[in-house]
């Protein structure tokens, strides 16, 4: 071979022809930018028309079609030529049928881990003992049932929430106030009767009903002021105050001793009436609103109030012109309930916008005369009523509309979805846990009226102008009495 020049080098250098067929398969190799191999031979070529026929690569501009470094995904997918060794690499890093992952075990369980899997489901189970439920709680009736057991109407019924329009006898008897007659019906017997009717319009409707805790009195509260007692067994009218100064007669209370009620009025005054004496027995300015709540504790030691603007006051049923103890909430108060199984305890319930129930104890009293609540239930729904049951240590409350909790509430309301929202619910005492909830009506449930048998109770809605009876708690059995050997001898 001839001697070459540097020059002539770069004029001869040529480019070899591929030996292999490429692969349309490879997608790397087709876009790789890696310079090709080219060996020197003699002679000068002009490669100016090659470049010319690689129209694909000519504009520099154009955008590539995949990346120097990472291999593009092709748009048909083939199989994997695999060996065996392959599979076995696949299954012991979890890559199988062209999967980056699966999500399963990469080993078998070996029979030893299944038996003790075995074993610690058996000994859960062994050890597992359900909640109980006592069969006097709610959670035992209300809260399986979820159904009323019965409904009356009640056409007419005042059309105010604040108004107390039903009563339950310790006879079995419901009544109810509608428009300017009442309305009684004997449960046991199921006979409607119709007890009375105001005589002239101007004595106005009935606002307020209310049996005594024995025999079939009845007391009536209209909203001109009139305050009348009627028998129901005997239908006849036994007393009347006729009204002075037009205050309608929200509330009534009686005591325990079936003579003496009181009466609370809209101008905020409190009066006593007793069956036996024509007059007023008592009477009194006790608030500065209306009154829309009474309420005698079960030792008859104490009489509550409540009124529009949230204040509750205790007075001393010895000396009534003296008040011993102020409650305050942020709403109105109507809702009232002592306790019968711990009679030092009161609930009172707020409504929009509060939405608490508060529990206070009188023992709290001798200290300050306004004592802080021993528990308070968070609602955010208006609390209409309260009954505390006599056979389990739970409390019912009856609600209107529910709201979302804010800090800064508006004036006008804005009613929200809530389990609270027009229904009975029954709280544990003293948790404080919710343990049912029951959509009772489409409405505010404004009133609720506990049985005589302490496990039933009545409500009342307005809007619908009906009446629903619940059972709510289940009596607690008496244990049989043992007989002993000293009940077979007799002292002569």
């Amino acid at each position: 071979m001839a001697n070459r020049t540097p020059g002539a080098s770069r004029e001869c250098k040529v480019e070899t022809p591929l030996r292999k067929r490429r692969s349309r398969i490879s997608i790397t190799n087709e876009f790789s930018a890696k310079r090709q191999r080219v060996s020197e031979a003699i002679g000068s070529i002009d490669v100016s028309a090659d470049a010319l026929q690689r129209t694909e690569y000519a504009d520099i501009n154009a955008e590539p079609r995949a990346d120097r470094f990472i291999a593009t995904r092709p748009e048909t997918l083939f199989p994997m030529n695999t060996t065996p060794r392959t599979n076995r690499m696949a299954k012991i890093f979890g890559l199988a049928d062209d999967r980056l992952l699966q999500f399963t075990e990469t080993t078998p369980a070996s029979p030893d881990s299944k038996l003790l899997n075995s074993l610690r489901r058996s000994a859960s189970q062994l050890f597992y003992s359900p909640p109980s439920v006592h069969p006097t709680s709610a959670a035992a009736h209300l809260g399986k049932r979820r159904q009323f057991i019965l409904a009356l109407d009640g056409p007419g019924i005042p059309q105010d929430p604040w108004a107390y329009p039903l009563s339950w006898s310790a006879t079995n008897v419901i009544a109810v106030a509608c428009g300017h007659d009442v309305y009684y019906q004997d449960l046991d017997t199921r006979q409607i009767a119709h007890l009375c009717t105001l005589p002239r319009p101007a004595l106005g409707r009935i606002r307020a009903l209310a049996f005594a805790p024995r025999g079939l009195l009845a007391a009536l509260g209209t909203s001109t002021g009139g305050v009348q007692v009627w028998d129901a067994a005997a239908r006849r009218r036994v007393r009347a105050w006729a009204q002075s100064d037009w205050a309608a007669a929200g509330a009534l209370a009686w005591r325990g001793c079936a003579r003496v009620f009181a009466v609370g009025r809209a101008d905020g005054r409190l009066a006593l009436r007793d069956v036996r004496d024509p007059d007023e027995t008592l009477r009194m300015r006790a608030h500065r609103e209306e009154v829309y709540g009474l309420q005698w504790s079960p030792d008859e030691r104490f009489l509550a109030s409540s009124d529009a603007r949230g204040t509750v006051h205790l007075w001393d049923a010895r000396n009534m012109s003296a008040r011993v103890g102020k409650m305050k909430h942020d709403g109105a108060v109507k809702a009232l309930a002592w306790c019968p199984w711990k009679p030092d305890l009161l609930a009172t319930g707020g409504t929009y916008p509060d939405g608490r129930i508060h529990v206070w104890s009188t023992a709290a009293l001798a200290d300050t005369l306004t004592p802080a609540p021993l528990e308070t239930l968070h609602t955010h729904s208006s609390v209409y009523s309260l009954q505390w049951s006599p056979h389990a240590k739970e409390l019912l409350s009856t609600h209107g509309f529910a709201w979302q909790p804010r800090e800064r509430l508006p004036d006008v309301p804005e009613p929200a979805s809530s389990p609270y929202a027009n229904s009975i619910s029954v709280h544990a005492y003293p948790a404080g846990r919710r343990l049912v909830s029951v959509a009772a009506h489409t409405g505010t449930v404004s009133q609720s009226c506990l049985g005589p048998d302490g496990t039933t109770v009545f409500t009342i809605c307005y809007r619908e102008e009906a009446m629903k009876m619940w059972k709510v708690w289940g009596r607690r059995e008496e244990a049989a009495r043992r007989e002993s050997a000293f009940d077979r001898c007799s002292i002569r």
